[in-house]
């Protein structure tokens, strides 16, 4: 096997890839790796002194993240942008531009880091889509524990029929209030609004949660999936209570 003229004959396919852009303060480089929109990215080289040069997306990265729909500022999604950022040492400005500073002879190193940064944040497209529920969860979860709610995530309960249901989240009674059980929902749709209200509905048949009352509230995901004027009907009506993940000020009062 001729292995080294394989690699010999890749490098110079690649060559053939790139193209270089100068402007007064700078170069663009195009590369052939595309984004999540199907261009191929560019990279920003400018130089900071005679030996040092800084290399950036421009902040194409994340602008075309948010123009796709997806929230970089969710919990769950910062955390997984910061672990990107430090496992290739790149740095995030103010104005979300990924930067990566160094000498001129760690060129490659620096503007291989950088790709690889950029690809890796560009799978962040999957979570509007297949990871969704996983993220929202986990993004509630975190807003509890920054909050100090203080409850217990995937709690166990027993309804009046003998059947068992596991809550996402409870935060256990005192003296001046009841126990508090949050179901966390990704998509707040009829069919499922339905199977809480009857979840709610044999809880409140055991005799002691009848007792020494409950409250049952549902928190579901309005910023990736409406709910219809059905669904909100139907919840009223059963004394259902559902709160948008949007109305922080209410979802807060749920730790009180």
């Amino acid at each position: 096997m001729n292995t080294d003229k394989w690699i010999n004959d890749y490098i110079q396919w690649m060559k053939t890839k790139y193209s270089i852009k100068s402007f007064d303060d700078g170069d663009e480089i195009m590369t052939p790796f595309t984004n999540i929109i199907g261009d191929r990215i560019a990279i920003y080289v400018s130089q900071i002194d005679d030996n040092e040069i800084q290399l950036s997306d421009d902040g194409n990265t994340l602008n075309d993240l948010v123009l796709l729909g997806i929230d970089i500022n969710s919990n769950v999604r910062l955390r997984i942008i910061k672990d990107i950022l430090q496992s290739f040492k790149v740095q995030l400005t103010s104005d979300q531009v990924l930067k990566i500073n160094g000498k001129k002879e760690d060129f490659p190193i620096m503007k291989q880091s950088l790709i690889q940064t950029i690809l890796r944040i560009d799978d962040l497209l999957m979570t509007r889509k297949s990871n969704v529920k996983n993220l929202f969860f986990e993004d509630v979860m975190s807003y509890f524990d920054d909050k100090e709610f203080k409850g217990l995530p995937n709690y166990p309960v027993t309804g009046g029929s003998g059947n068992t249901y596991k809550i996402s989240y409870a935060i256990g009674k005192s003296k001046s209030r009841p126990l508090q059980l949050i179901q966390i929902l990704n998509n707040a749709d009829f069919q499922r609004i339905s199977a809480e209200i009857v979840t709610f509905e044999d809880l409140r048949g055991n005799i002691d949660y009848k007792k020494n009352n409950m409250n049952y509230s549902v928190v579901f995901n309005d910023i990736d999936n409406s709910i219809s004027d059905k669904t909100k009907n139907i919840a009223q009506i059963r004394g259902l209570d559902i709160i948008p993940w949007s109305n922080k000020e209410t979802i807060l009062k749920l730790r009180n």
